[in-house]
């Protein structure tokens, strides 16, 4: 009986929410500093509020500020976010997450335990909100995700409703280093509108929901900068898109790229390329070599990868540091000089004393820090890997999703 009050109260931690006076000011503080900082410009239908039962909430992950503007601006009533575990091993960070009803789970594979916590929050009739993507976009484009969102959908018969931001990735992407020297101030669009009452849903299979939910979520930062042209202000434009471009499209070297300011350039050729105030690429002399955006860029940098996956006798290389952490994110062991191998059927971990090998039909994805480290995430043990060169880590994690087959 004391077990089963235990567990009932775990699952009641995960659908608390704050007293009405702090949601006002959470919402109210959101709202007034994103439009003052981000220029943040919001539009929702009015059906939005007149939902009433279990309510899932469906955002494209272009940005940090997705699940803020998520709770802020599309629905009156208080938002349960799925939320990588991650953030839950900072005791600080826990504690707030914890008091908002948070749900934690794992990135880069299924999380039963979280799925079920989802569940419980729809069966009382409040919203959880989710990015089917699983992780902000690297280049400004969507990643490629499963229908777990249809299947959640379908097996608690939600209603369905789209926050979709377009300018965020420029503003703040995911890569960007120069925060210290301000904001990349331009404008950021949001819309938010009902994509499926339950009474519509009752009437779909997975399938076609999954469908409908990738053709409202799908984007291309670059094509709506195209239409709109928003001019961003900073003085450090390309400041860490290195980490992502790190092929010189002149030399063809790997890892030769640098950012500083505005420019990205090659310290092997010296070629040059200046990054405007719409976010977009250009040689910056008839001589040098550019993309003109980040997606198309790193779709060349990609061809070149599966041309090297294909030989006969691919093997990568890289020399680093190696953690291993529990299931809750709780570290076991640190191997401070490890070597990691990727070949087309495993990657291998060697470290003094030992390896760990894991087969490529047990990963999902990895978990990435682009310029720093990549975790795998496993049921019982997951695995940061940090490079000597914080550079490598794009062309590991693109080349796990090529050999997995999930590379765009």
């Amino acid at each position: 009986m004391n077990q089963a009050k235990k567990n009932k109260n775990i699952n009641a931690y995960y659908i608390n929410e704050p007293g009405a006076v702090v949601k006002a000011i959470i919402r109210g503080t959101v709202r007034a500093g994103f439009r003052i900082i981000l220029n943040v410009r919001s539009k929702k239908t009015e059906d939005i509020d007149k939902l009433d039962g279990a309510t899932i909430l469906l955002g494209n992950h272009v940005s940090a500020i997705d699940p803020f503007v998520m709770g802020a601006y599309v629905t009156k009533r208080w938002v349960h976010y799925i939320t990588s575990s991650s953030y839950f091993e900072y005791p600080i960070l826990k504690k707030i997450l914890v008091y908002l009803g948070a749900i934690p789970k794992r990135q880069g594979m299924s999380d039963i335990r979280s799925t079920k916590i989802a569940i419980n929050i729809l069966k009382n009739n409040k919203v959880v909100g989710l990015f089917p993507e699983g992780a902000r976009t690297i280049d400004g484009s969507t990643l490629p995700y499963n229908n777990s969102a249809a299947k959640l959908i379908k097996q608690t018969g939600s209603n369905v409703v789209i926050s979709h931001l377009s300018g965020a990735s420029i503003s703040l992407p995911r890569w960007y280093r120069g925060c210290s020297r301000g904001f990349r101030r331009g404008r950021i669009d949001h819309k938010a509108y009902v994509l499926l009452t339950k009474q519509q849903v009752n009437t779909l299979s997975i399938e076609q929901i999954d469908l409908k939910i990738k053709s409202a979520l799908v984007y291309n930062e670059y094509d709506w900068q195209r239409i709109n042209r928003v001019k961003f202000h900073s003085r450090s434009m390309s400041e860490g898109m290195h980490a992502i471009l790190h092929k010189c499209p002149r030399c063809l070297q790997d890892y030769s790229m640098r950012s500083k300011g505005s420019l990205l350039f090659c310290n092997e050729c010296d070629n040059k390329v200046l990054v405007d105030t719409y976010g977009f690429l250009n040689a910056q002399t008839v001589n040098d070599v550019a993309f003109n955006d980040m997606i198309e860029w790193r779709r060349w940098q990609n061809e070149y990868l599966r041309k090297e996956i294909d030989s006969e006798d691919f093997k990568m290389e890289f020399f680093g540091s190696l953690t291993v952490k529990d299931g809750y994110g709780k570290v076991l062991t640190v191997y401070p000089e490890s070597t990691l191998t990727i070949t087309k059927n495993e990657i291998k971990y060697a470290y003094p004393g030992g390896n760990t090998i894991l087969l490529f039909h047990c990963i999902t994805d990895a978990v990435s820090d682009y310029s720093l480290r990549f975790e795998i995430n496993q049921e019982r043990n997951s695995y940061q890997f940090t490079p000597l060169n914080g550079q490598t880590v794009i062309k590991i994690t693109d080349a796990i999703k090529c050999i997995k087959g999930i590379l765009q």
